[in-house]
């Protein structure tokens, strides 16, 4: 089995991506620590990549209404 194998690809709407931001935020924040330390590593990335995610969808949003 490959690595590529388990991967999976979502389409989300901006609202969607709000909410997996949120509870991202909301676990990191309330983080009770753990044997492994790479469990909070891999939330803190997922966050990253949500977050400018938002971003892209607020700007083309911003986009939209100037066109």
């Amino acid at each position: 089995m490959t690595e590529d194998s388990n991967n999976l690809t979502f389409e989300l709407n901006a609202e969607a991506i709000r909410l997996i931001l949120k509870s991202l935020s909301f676990h990191l924040e309330r983080w009770p620590g753990g044997p492994d330390p790479r469990e909070q590593e891999d939330l803190h990335k997922l966050k990253s990549l949500f977050y400018a995610a938002q971003l892209e969808c607020q700007f083309n949003r911003s986009s939209d209404d100037l066109a």
